[in-house]
């Protein structure tokens, strides 16, 4: 009977139950209830952003360390895996930037992706970093075990076919049914770029990628433990030239309405926007002159669980590959503070914690 699921909820609820493992990112996840299992997740933003750098921070390296550390015993019970479909970076390439983020917040160090494989004769890793490098092995060996990658062409079908091989590690497919070894775990799905997909079978593009996030919802709610995220780029005419002139910077639903149904399918819509890129030189109270490329402000453009149209202002460090929510542009002094990620070891001195060691 429904009552007595309904009543089931309350009381998995009233344990910590129905509580997500942290993005990262207080203000957003008192929103949106942090990184939950069953929930969808669109991600997106113009090119150039930083949208998959905020997925793979925010979805991938927070949840995966608040995790890893907690005492939680609801939380510890998450047990977080992750299936990427990583159709625009190699996995070496998405290990620097999640081995960067660990690298800045157990050691205070900033290790750019060209200095970490010396691309480059101005680049070359030196011997201190290298030793920050091999101290990360048993990092990396968590990351081995937890995410699955699938690159290459990317269609519907594979999608499709990936899934059902991989969610078999994690349970039982019963006919229609599915029944997870684990009923608390999170499952993470994740397809960047969605707008990567290749028309097949007859089908044009759009169509694919409408099926691709048809059948992300199906294994939601069958698995109930998966959490599909897509990642997008905008249409092109989100930034056209009368948007502009009536001064409507800010991306909104109709710059995602040509994906068909991704927008209407993900439970949870996260924007970003960069003011530089309009060239603005305030934006909402932010002096954005200041702050250059360090500003993003994230919107929660949808939420079904909560509210939405929130816009939280971001520090963007794209050396160490991490954001951080900013204080309230009325409560900024010094501006040359928030360029580097430092700021937070004075104004939130057990946000980061150093020299952990990761046990697997």
């Amino acid at each position: 009977m429904i009552k007595n699921r309904f009543f089931e909820l309350i009381e998995e609820g009233r344990k910590g139950g129905n509580i997500g493992l942290s993005m990262g990112l207080p203000k957003l996840e008192s929103y949106m209830d942090g990184f939950m299992p069953g929930t969808s997740y669109l991600i997106a933003a113009r090119s150039g952003v930083g949208k998959s750098t905020f997925m793979l921070y925010s979805c991938i390296y927070r949840p995966l360390m608040d995790w890893l550390h907690t005492e939680d015993p609801a939380k510890k019970e998450r047990d977080p895996y992750f299936i990427m479909f990583n159709l625009e970076m190699t996995p070496e390439q998405i290990y620097a930037k999640l081995v960067s983020m660990y690298i800045y917040e157990e050691f205070a160090e900033q290790i750019k992706f060209k200095e970490m494989f010396s691309r480059g004769r101005d680049s070359m890793l030196s011997d201190s970093h290298y030793e920050l490098l091999k101290q990360c092995e048993s990092f990396i060996d968590l990351l081995d075990e937890r995410i699955i990658f699938h690159d290459g062409s990317f269609n519907a079908e594979k999608f499709k076919n990936c899934l059902n091989l991989d969610l078999k590690k994690f349970g039982t497919f019963n006919g229609e049914d599915y029944d997870p070894f684990n009923p608390h775990q999170i499952i993470s799905v994740m397809v960047d770029h969605l707008s990567l997909t290749r028309a097949s079978n007859g089908r044009s593009k759009k169509e694919e990628m409408d099926l691709v996030s048809s059948y992300a919802v199906i294994y939601r709610n069958k698995c109930k433990i998966v959490s599909p995220i897509m990642v997008m780029q905008f249409n092109r005419d989100s930034s056209n030239q009368e948007r502009l002139k009536q001064g409507l910077q800010e991306p909104t639903e109709t710059d995602l309405k040509d994906t068909g149904a991704v927008y209407e399918d993900s439970q949870v819509v996260m924007v970003l926007h960069s003011p530089l890129k309009f060239k603005l030189g305030n934006y909402r109270g932010y002096d954005i002159k200041a702050l250059g490329q360090n500003f993003v402000s994230c919107i929660l453009l949808k939420s079904r669980f909560g509210t939405s149209d929130i816009v939280i202002g971001l520090g963007f460090y794209g050396d160490c590959s991490i954001y951080k929510e900013l204080p309230k542009a009325d409560k900024i002094v010094d501006y040359e503070k928030y360029k580097d990620p430092s700021w937070e070891l004075t104004d939130t001195p057990t946000a980061i914690n150093r020299n952990n060691t990761v046990t697997l």
